[in-house]
């Protein structure tokens, strides 16, 4: 009898210890998903770093060198402008290198829109270190 009595203990314990690490398991996959979420990513807060007013005739275009040309460095387009015929970066021997934005408007288009760049610089081995948002308010006229 007593053999069933401890078995029977025995049991009670592992299910408690069981039910135990089963909560420790959640618990840890909780706070790694927001660890990974909190750490790893890298913040882009919502306020620009830079803000450009241009007024432009709807047959001219526009081109902004951003100053950016470490191998490290870039910048992509965050937010695209709409009524574009070109609203692109480009990076090459032509631009020496930096990155420059370019905007032409559509054909016959007047009103306002916008783009926005995120921009990556004093960039190291690790990857970029200073990133920025640089938003172009364009009011297109005839």
């Amino acid at each position: 009898m007593d053999f069933l009595v401890e078995k029977t203990q025995n049991y009670q314990i592992l299910k408690k210890k069981v039910k135990f690490m089963k909560t420790v398991l959640k618990l840890s996959l909780v706070i790694m998903c927001f660890l990974f979420i909190t750490n790893c990513s890298q913040k882009i807060t919502g306020n620009l770093d830079n803000e450009i007013q241009v007024t432009l005739k709807n047959t001219d275009a526009y081109e902004l060198d951003l100053l950016i040309s470490g191998d490290e460095e870039g910048a992509s387009i965050k937010t695209q402008a709409i009524n574009m015929k070109r609203s692109e970066l480009d990076r090459n021997a032509t631009t020496n290198w930096s990155v420059v934005y370019y905007y032409q408007p559509k054909v016959n288009f007047v009103g306002s829109e916008y783009v926005e760049i995120l921009t990556c610089t004093r960039g190291a081995s690790k990857g970029c270190s200073d990133i920025k948002i640089v938003k172009i308010n364009f009011t297109i006229i005839n």
